[in-house]
């Protein structure tokens, strides 16, 4: 009696103990996911100097260029928001990784995440930060020759951000 007393508590902590996990491990995934997929690093340079340094190096690069530097606090400001402080957006392409992705029409979807960006920032503390979108964490969840091309792209955008250590990680 005592055996299959044992047997059913055994049981019953290993079930409760494999639904606790999985809800454990989803409640993880959940709140990392967010900042997995967001890249944000610290620039050693104030905001002008960031600004002119990216938009530099992006059209130094060989088949890249700045497509429009936008100032999101005018934006804000001018269509009925309140100032939101020194912010520009990058946006910049290649027209060589742009073609490889959109040619097939399986991934012309792909174009509302175009051309590339980066966020440039000053927080309240005068930090200058700068984010993008992480593409080790894109590439996975598209797979195929998706990710290659993604891979592909993140090490020359690497190259690029030599200034502030950029590098795309899993984790």
């Amino acid at each position: 009696m005592n055996n299959m007393k044992t047997k059913i508590v055994s049981t019953v902590t290993l079930i409760f103990g494999f639904i606790a996990g999985i809800v454990f491990s989803g409640i993880v995934i959940s709140v990392s996911s967010g900042e997995m997929m967001i890249k944000e690093l610290k620039s050693p340079f104030g905001f002008d100097k960031t600004v002119e340094v990216m938009v530099n190096n992006i059209n130094n690069k060989q088949g890249w260029h700045v497509t429009e530097v936008i100032d999101q606090n005018k934006e804000s400001v001018e269509n009925g928001g309140t100032p939101i402080g020194n912010f520009k957006i990058i946006k910049y392409c290649s027209g060589y990784y742009s073609s490889m992705m959109l040619k097939d029409d399986d991934r012309k979807k792909m174009g509302n995440m175009m051309p590339k960006a980066f966020a440039v920032y000053e927080k309240s503390t005068g930090e200058v930060y700068i984010s993008t979108m992480n593409g080790a964490i894109m590439g996975k969840l598209f797979g195929g020759e998706t990710e290659t091309i993604i891979e592909k792209v993140s090490l020359e955008v690497e190259d690029m951000m030599r200034f502030i250590n950029l590098k795309f990680t899993l984790f």
